[in-house]
């Protein structure tokens, strides 16, 4: 090799550009979606406690939502409750059964009088509006059963006075949308629509409303005591001051 540099004697094969493109000159920061590339390149970076991560998550972006197997987890609940008829048993302080069948039946039809008289004008809208005051009932009613189901699991000897209330709650929730579901039945051609019924996928999508309302109003509740916190600990380094101003003075002094 000479003493000086000669291209002609160096390998050029690699510097000559290629004809043709392969995925692996695809990179993430290339003009084919920048934008995008820049989106999915952040992560979440907000802290939460733990109690928010046992029924719902965050995604890639930060954003709060719920977790897919707590639905399936729901749903499986309305599965086993959706077309039973309500219990009715003797307890202390309860009117007897019978008593509380007839109660039952009394509000049924209570129901069903008042909502016919909301179909003398407009009964698509009066249907399509009861028809969703009832797919909620049974989304909530679903949805506190899970939430009494998995407390009760982790809950010791002594069951705390909320889980009580919860119980309760159920319970009533569970008479609410049997009862409603009922009146549905009764009701269903009075509304002149082609179907009227108490529909999985519709309830499916309440409970995912519903969890999602949860889950923002529980990032947004930290979020505002975060931004509390953040202003009361910028706030004391002046407070530091001002009190080693005043403690200089009264020294000289």
């Amino acid at each position: 090799m000479s003493e000086y540099f000669d291209p002609s004697e160096q390998e050029t094969k690699e510097l000559l550009p290629k004809t043709e493109s392969d995925m692996s000159d695809y990179t993430e920061d290339t003009i084919a979606d920048s934008e995008g590339a820049e989106h999915r390149s952040v992560k979440a970076s907000i802290s939460l406690p733990d109690f928010f991560h046992v029924n719902y998550r965050l995604d890639d972006y930060g954003n709060p939502t719920f977790k897919n197997d707590v639905v399936a987890s729901i749903m499986a609940i309305f599965d086993q409750k959706v077309g039973t008829q309500p219990v009715f048993s003797e307890k202390e302080g309860y009117a007897p059964v019978d008593e509380q069948v007839a109660q039952f039946e009394e509000s049924v039809n209570n129901i069903v009088v008042g909502i016919q008289e909301l179909t003398i004008v407009d009964p698509q809208s009066t249907g399509l509006s009861f028809l969703q005051l009832c797919t909620r009932t049974w989304a909530e009613f679903a949805s506190i059963s899970y939430d009494y189901q998995t407390a009760m699991a982790k809950a010791g000897d002594e069951i705390p006075d909320w889980l009580v209330e919860r119980e309760q709650k159920m319970f009533d929730l569970g008479r609410k949308a049997r009862m409603m579901s009922k009146a549905l039945e009764s009701l269903d051609h009075s509304f002149g629509l082609k179907e009227v019924s108490i529909q999985k996928t519709r309830v499916q999508s309440a409970v995912e409303q519903r969890l999602q309302r949860l889950a923002d109003g529980i990032s947004n509740s930290m979020q505002i005591l975060l931004e509390k916190l953040r202003k009361n600990l910028m706030a004391r380094p002046k407070s530091i001051c001002k009190l080693c101003l005043i403690t200089r003075k009264r020294t000289k002094s």
